[in-house]
């Protein structure tokens, strides 16, 4: 019955059994055999199939209503059994912004694959906004992500701050610091559309009174390893994380520029549903919490 309420309300949510079949990865004749199975149970129509796809009917509204607040608790039902066991649900699907991917969270999933070694974990890694439509549609339990947060269908709790850096390859004759003027003169890699590190750049350069149409783009990446392999071989300039170049600055493979009166941090995010409550969502948070405190 759970799952079958599960199919429901995405078609719900879609209006569509193709869109539904796509993201709860079911193929489209067993996502419409559950509808028909939940129609025939409650003796209702819940879809008007109509030539330009499908509405929903009174009794599909009510269904709705009820399907999520049973949906709710169950959940809140698996959860608190599963912390009085110490557990986790067998599978556990988790979102983050790809700089947060590959430099912060992969050192939590070992500890807690070594503390609940029967939960499989699956990371999936995308920009932030990409990660926020996958929660909007249950693709993933939660996320870690950065940038302007503004759905409203979901919820942000900060984890911790993070500080975009000026850097560049180790050059002689590159003075450490410059001013925010000179900015617009030198070659930047910047990451692509939909990326939160990019989104808190144009913003925070915007409020200093730089456009971005003035800055001098010599390439847009999608990956903040992609932009330091460019940095390597060329003389342009990027702004990254400093979680990201720790052994970079160790091995003098990149070094920072410091703007004068300019620095730019921002806080990264946990993210989940609106309104969605879960006992094993707040254990991986402590998870995470703990993990980053150890290794500062």
């Amino acid at each position: 019955m759970d799952f079958r309420l599960r199919v429901f309300t995405e078609v719900a949510k879609t209006l569509s059994f193709s869109q539904a079949s796509k993201n709860l990865y079911l193929s489209q004749p067993a996502v419409s055999k559950h509808i028909k199975e939940l129609e025939k149970q409650y003796e209702v129509k819940l879809f008007e199939r109509q030539k330009n796809g499908i509405t929903i009917t009174p009794a599909g509204r009510d269904l709705v209503f009820y399907s999520e607040k049973i949906l709710i608790l169950y959940n809140e039902t698996e959860n608190h059994f599963l912390k009085l066991q110490d557990k986790l649900p067998k599978k556990v699907d988790i979102g983050a912004s790809t700089t947060i991917a590959q430099y912060i969270v992969p050192p939590t999933l070992a500890e807690l694959k070594k503390h609940y070694p029967d939960t499989q974990f699956s990371l999936t890694n995308d920009n932030s906004t990409q990660i926020e439509r996958k929660i909007e549609k249950h693709l993933l339990s939660f996320a870690l992500i950065e940038g302007n947060n503004h759905n409203p269908l979901l919820t942000y709790e900060k984890f911790l701050d993070d500080e975009l850096v000026l850097v560049t390859r180790v050059k002689k004759e590159m003075p450490s610091t410059i001013n925010l003027k000179d900015l617009c003169k030198l070659p930047l890699v910047i990451r692509e559309e939909g990326s939160g590190t990019r989104s808190i750049l144009e913003t925070r350069l915007a409020e200093a009174g730089i456009n971005k149409k003035d800055l001098n783009i010599d390439m847009v990446l999608g990956s903040t390893e992609s932009i330091k392999s460019y940095l390597y071989a060329t003389s342009s300039y990027a702004f990254v994380s400093i979680f990201s170049i720790f052994e970079d600055l160790k091995h003098q493979q990149l070094q920072v520029v410091d703007i004068k009166n300019f620095d730019m941090k921002r806080p990264l995010y946990f993210t989940s549903l609106q309104g969605e409550r879960s006992l094993f969502i707040n254990q991986i948070k402590k998870f995470f919490y703990t993990t980053h405190n150890n290794r500062l």
